[in-house]
């Protein structure tokens, strides 16, 4: 199918559209909407640390090169829960890759 109309932009035009305040604006907001989705998904235990997945996740909007970019960060043990690890005795514990859930639910 094919589109309805042709979106063309100048080389100028599109560093500008990347580079404007709206648009930096617009990426934090997708990123905290993905943190938001991860923070939901995330395993919970009785224990102390019932909320260290939660905690340990972050976002930061900067600027490189002209461009504005939004990241949602995680520290070592969202990490491990999102892509596994082996325990001491060598088993392997699968990942639950729920970054990776909160970014295609986002994206769709």
């Amino acid at each position: 199918m094919r589109p309805a109309f042709r979106l063309t932009l100048s080389e100028d035009a599109l560093k500008g559209l990347v580079s404007s305040p709206k648009t930096a604006e617009l990426s934090a907001q997708k990123a905290e909407e993905i943190a938001a989705l991860a923070r939901a998904e995330a395993p919970r235990n009785k224990r102390g640390s019932w909320n260290m997945y939660s905690r340990s996740i972050s976002v930061t909007a900067y600027e490189e090169g002209g461009v504005v970019h939004a990241a949602v960060q995680a520290d070592r043990h969202p990490l491990l829960i999102e892509y596994g690890w082996k325990d001491k005795r060598g088993r392997r514990h699968a990942g639950r890759h729920i970054l990776k859930g909160a970014l295609l639910k986002v994206r769709e």
